[in-house]
């Protein structure tokens, strides 16, 4: 028999190999810890209803938000309210620049007085244009009574002429003297014609001057009209749920993605549940519904149902994307609360339960999301 003879080859490394699997077996169960049932942070929501619905609810105003914005656009030089604020109807918000808008309105309001002084001018002209008319009338009946007395005249000297009572010469003078009051007559007669016709220049220019004051005065009521919209003002009676504008910065007139400014009506609050299509069927008007606060399902509320909105929108996914892929369609149901008995904020998730029949169930109950 031969001696055994220890080969590094042959016996070492067999058992370098064996001891590494040990010490690899030892580190493995050393760490290995005994493990723990431990509950979650925040409870699941539990469904309040035997059988019911349920969706993804937003809480909205009941006015819904207002996306406020101005019609001219300017310099901010001032911001009346902040984030938060309760607000009555028609309180300043904010405001821009008003210059040039508050310019023209001056402008306006001199032109409206200058055509009223022109108006006022053309009246008195008027007045002095019947004391002229009533003058000339009052000649041409002079006129015509020397006419009368001068045609007598020349009847009576004639006569005394045809006898030779008179001289001739006299008999020419009546005449003369009567073809001259006729011809003031018919001097007399023009003047009067001419004053009255200019009574009738006198109107017209009149009615021109009332004319241009009516369109003074339109385009002042424009200009007032534009020195207003320079001034944002509450709509409706709220609370002012967002500022995105700052003093001195330009704010842009028209729809902006990003609204100068939001508020709405926060009592009674909204909140909007999608419904999914397949469920749809299923939801009553007059059906219960809860909804319950997220990360603490033990706040709950009762909700009070106020209409469904009939078109059935595509939902979206809450992705975050820019281009949101579409999964189903929902019907949207709106329902109420009050604020003070769920602290939820405007734009806050919550979950909604509407208790419903078995998808099997009452056949009656089909189709029944119509307002009632």
């Amino acid at each position: 028999m031969k001696p055994f003879s220890f080969s590094v080859t042959r016996h070492g490394i067999p058992l370098f190999a064996i001891v590494m699997i040990g010490f690899a077996g030892w580190t493995i169960a050393s760490t290995m810890r005994p493990r723990s049932v431990t509950s979650p942070p925040i409870a699941a929501p539990t469904q309040p209803y035997e059988k019911n619905v349920s969706g993804t609810g937003i809480v909205e105003p009941a006015s819904e938000v207002m996306a406020l914005a101005i019609e001219r656009g300017g310099v901010v030089t001032s911001v009346d309210v902040v984030a938060g604020d309760h607000v009555r109807f028609g309180q300043k918000l904010f405001s821009i620049d008003a210059r040039n808008y508050q310019a023209a309105v001056d402008q306006n309001e001199a032109a409206v007085l200058a055509a009223e002084a022109a108006i006022g001018s053309i009246d008195q002209n008027i007045l002095l244009q019947r004391d002229a008319i009533n003058q000339a009338r009052a000649n041409l009946n002079v006129t015509e009574a020397e006419r009368t007395r001068a045609s007598l005249d020349r009847s009576r000297y004639a006569a005394l002429v045809r006898n030779d009572w008179t001289p001739r010469q006299r008999y020419e003078l009546a005449t003369a003297d009567a073809d001259k009051a006729d011809a003031n007559v018919i001097a007399a007669k023009a003047a009067l014609a001419s004053a009255e016709q200019q009574i009738e220049v006198l109107s017209a220019q009149r009615r021109e001057a009332e004319a241009r004051l009516a369109q003074t005065k339109a385009l002042l009521e424009g200009a007032r009209a534009d020195l207003d919209k320079t001034v944002v003002k509450a709509p409706v009676e709220g609370v002012i749920l967002k500022v995105n504008v700052r003093l001195g910065e330009y704010a842009l007139a028209g729809v902006l993605n990003n609204p100068l400014m939001t508020m709405g009506t926060v009592d009674p609050l909204h909140v909007r549940v999608d419904i999914d299509e397949a469920d749809a069927w299923r939801v009553r008007s007059d059906s219960p519904a809860t909804a319950r606060m997220r990360g603490n399902p033990s706040i709950a509320v009762p909700l009070s149902f106020v209409r469904f909105e009939p078109y059935v929108l595509p939902k979206r996914s809450l992705s975050g994307d820019t281009s949101e892929r579409v999964d189903t369609r929902v019907l949207q149901g709106i329902y109420a609360f009050a604020p003070q008995d769920f602290p939820a904020f405007t734009g806050q998730q919550v979950d909604v339960f509407i208790e419903a029949p078995k998808r099997d169930g009452d056949a009656q109950r089909l189709a029944t999301y119509r307002n009632d």
